[in-house]
């Protein structure tokens, strides 16, 4: 009961006693912390200046470091970008497995980008972090939905229509149409330009180069052979095309090297019988593209080098800031794969895989590879296989979140592991 404000305890029985008097005029000695040494507080815990000033410099080692990195690419609006996607990353969502948006998602498009996952599914592209949590979703209409990715922006367009799209954590940045033919491909570099091929009425094909706020920069026509893979510097400046044409019956692909500040090629190449399948401008301005019968590697001056599978069948490839990696395997249905990794020589590091690889995707100085039943991952400088883990059999795409884990696409759902270790005394063996 309370009484004056004051709380007594009632003991425990049937009649409770009445509270003892305190004499008048006495006062009542409480106990300090002078005499109690437990009531003193604790002061909290006296973080060294010398922590705060070990902290405040390995912060702007890290800064200047993305900023050495990325300097060409360091507008105000790439760096909002950034800072968006960083601060809508910072939760966490339910985990994975992640169920699907919309009904399917081809292989080609599912990646993984700074650590996210991305997929565009037949209604949608959509990223998410490493706990499934949805960073932003972005809704189409596309019947044919390819994507390109470069710096948390992401270009999204209709193949064989002409609807393309410009994504990013902040929203859509622009959309429109192709008014004079069908997009073939497209490629979108970190400074947010992009490039759309196009197959007009009057000619074969055409490139049009896009600044990042959606207006035409440049145009290059292709009389009389077909664009089937463009790739883009960092800055969008200057890029490599890919095309096809038949001469005597064969099959020619041709390399055009552009600056899109000039009217003429910087250089040209020629592959017979050779289909580009891969083209990448690298992060030390070299240009490399894997064929199905071939790899062709420039120098910095693009002059270009073949190196031939020797009838060897692609089985997969997968492109990194600085290599290209394609899986080949001696027979067309069957056979476990080898690994060629082509970085500054045209002679590859090769990695022998325990099976046959369906998919490749890379992080950091590893790949991985999609088996039958097993994702391995290897060292792209050594070409050590090196860990490893288990696959279900629906898993049709692969995105290397790290250096330590994979995303796997599944026919209805999105999963994620970690990889493990290899053993040095123990060797996987291919699935029977």
């Amino acid at each position: 009961m309370a009484k004056n404000g004051k709380i007594f305890k009632l003991p425990v029985g049937k009649h409770a006693a009445a509270p003892e008097k305190q004499p008048e005029g006495e006062i009542h000695d409480e106990p300090d912390a002078a005499e109690h040494p437990a009531l003193q507080a604790v002061p909290p815990p006296r973080i060294s200046k010398k922590v705060y000033k070990i902290a405040a410099i390995l912060l702007a080692a890290i800064l200047l470091l993305l900023v050495l990195e990325n300097w060409e690419n360091l507008t105000p609006g790439n760096i909002g970008n950034w800072i968006r996607t960083k601060a809508v990353g910072l939760g966490f969502g339910d985990g994975y497995p992640a169920e699907l948006a919309g009904s399917t998602a081809e292989a080609g498009n599912f990646g993984a980008s700074g650590g996210n996952v991305y997929v565009v599914s037949d209604t949608a592209l959509t990223v998410m972090n490493g706990s499934a949590k949805t960073l932003f979703t972005a809704r189409h209409s596309y019947n044919n939905p390819a994507v390109s990715v470069a710096s948390d922006r992401y270009l999204l367009y209709n193949m064989g229509g002409a609807g393309y799209q410009v994504e990013t954590a902040s929203g859509t940045q622009l959309s429109g149409t192709s008014e004079s033919g069908d997009i073939t491909t497209g490629a979108i570099a970190s400074s947010g330009k992009f490039a759309l091929a196009i197959q007009p009425v009057d000619m074969a094909s055409q490139l049009r180069v896009y600044n990042k706020d959606g207006s035409l920069q440049y145009e290059y026509d292709f009389a009389d052979t077909y664009v089937n893979a463009v790739a883009l510097n960092s800055d969008g400046t200057r890029g490599a095309v890919a095309s096809v044409t038949s001469r005597s019956g064969r099959l020619v692909t041709r390399i055009t090297v552009l600056d899109f500040s000039k009217t003429e090629p910087v250089a040209e190449y020629e592959s017979e019988n050779n289909l580009v399948l891969g083209l990448l401008w690298t992060r030390d301005n070299r240009v490399l593209a894997v064929g199905d019968q071939a790899a062709l590697v420039s120098n910095g001056s693009f002059e270009f080098e073949a190196y031939d599978y020797g009838g060897r069948e692609v089985t997969a490839l997968c492109l990194t800031d600085s290599r290209a990696v394609v899986s080949v395997s001696n027979y067309a249905y069957g056979g476990d794969s080898t690994l060629l990794i082509f970085g500054s020589s045209v002679q590859p590091v090769e990695a022998a895989l325990p099976g046959r690889a369906v998919q490749l995707s890379s992080a950091g100085s590893k790949v991985a590879a999609l088996l039958s039943d097993q994702v391995v991952a290897a060292d792209l400088v050594t070409g050590e296989v090196e860990s490893y883990c288990e696959s279900t059999a629906d898993t049709k795409g692969l995105a290397m979140a790290d250096e330590g884990s994979v995303y796997m696409l599944g026919v209805r759902e999105i999963r994620k592991e970690n990889l493990k270790v290899i053993p040095a005394e123990e060797e996987l063996s291919s699935a029977p």
